[in-house]
């Protein structure tokens, strides 16, 4: 029960030592409290009981001469090694993201985030598009935290995608997820569609792993339209972001874009009653999701029904292990014209 009480100690003094770099200072040798707060522009002695803190929680250890040595834990905010999760850290520490839940209670009141969160009203990436930085660690999180599970790899080895001539992702990120599969479907083709934003971040992002020869990019807002001609149409951590007349407007632009009988749409979504999974992870992101921009997770019947109001129809869902996450592939409904 303490560790419940007091948890947001933690989160936060984890959220300053990734912020402020502290494990990339030790990795390169900046090892003691002075250099380091000569480093990080910080006061000496408030970060030297942060620091006391971080070796509590584990993220390091402090020989007699004050010296700091990284743990394994405190290995995992370095920047830019496999399965860092420094830009996950600084995201749930970030203004926008923690402040919010220090208002749960007016939301409870209310029933809404409106006026709590400052991404309720636009949804997280149009809040952050004239905030490069921040939108650069978003998208930088997201990654890591799918890359850290195993998730792209997971969901890559679920579906048979090589049945798919042409993928395009809707609301891509930096596409990590098409490279799997694509990875393992050597004739299949890829595209990735997000805002011109993060399009444009993906070349910097990932130039030291530049986007295969198959797999390209295109700019554009999914609420306004969405190439058509593809085989398949996918969408990961999509509908829960967004209230539910925005979904309807972006699966029915989805609807509208797949032209032939056996186009298909995969929707990779949290599942609330996931039957393999504990539900912890779906109940948090809903309650999370909901007061920060007014999205749901929902049961199975949920996206079944709202699908049914966009004109698409719900086929085979699949579960993928270990993530509490769910794969529904969906077509147009029988009846609605092609």
């Amino acid at each position: 029960m303490f560790r419940y009480i007091y948890g947001n100690w933690s989160t936060m003094v984890v959220f300053v030592y990734a912020e402020l770099g502290i494990a990339d200072h030790v990795w390169e040798g900046t090892v003691t409290a002075d250099t380091l707060a000569a480093a990080t522009g910080t006061d000496t002695q408030a970060l030297t009981r942060v620091l006391n803190c971080a070796q509590a929680l584990g993220l390091h250890s402090i020989n007699p001469d004050g010296e700091l040595t990284l743990a394994p834990t405190g290995e995992l905010l370095r920047s830019n090694v496999p399965g860092s999760l420094r830009d996950a850290a600084r995201l749930n520490g970030a203004d926008f993201r923690y402040q919010p839940w220090g208002r749960l209670l007016e939301y409870v009141r209310t029933g809404s985030g409106r006026g709590l969160s400052p991404t309720w009203e636009k949804g997280t990436i149009p809040y952050l598009n004239d905030k490069s930085e921040a939108l650069k660690m978003f998208e930088a999180a997201m990654s890591q935290l799918a890359t850290h599970t195993d998730e792209d790899q997971i969901i890559a080895n679920q579906i048979d995608w090589g049945r798919f001539s042409s993928i395009i992702d809707i609301g891509s990120g930096n596409g990590t997820l098409l490279e799997a599969i694509l990875g393992r479907h050597p004739d299949t083709h890829g595209t990735l569609f997000d805002v011109p934003e993060v399009i444009n971040n993906i070349s910097t992002q990932r130039s030291f792993n530049p986007l295969p020869p198959r797999l390209r990019s295109i700019a554009g807002n999914f609420f306004e339209a969405i190439p058509d001609g593809f085989d398949a149409y996918l969408m990961k951590n999509i509908l829960h972001n967004h209230p539910q007349r925005q979904c309807l407007q972006l699966l029915r632009n989805v609807a509208g874009s797949m032209t032939r009988r056996e186009t298909r749409l995969f929707l990779i979504e949290f599942s609330r009653g996931n039957q393999n999974g504990t539900d912890i992870l779906g109940c948090f992101t809903d309650l999370n999701l909901n007061l920060l921009v007014g999205g749901s997770v929902r049961s199975i019947e949920g996206y079944r029904t709202l699908l049914q109001h966009a004109g698409l129809q719900l086929g085979a869902v699949t579960n993928v292990p270990g993530t509490e996450r769910i794969i529904l592939e969906c077509k147009v409904s029988e009846g609605r014209s092609v």
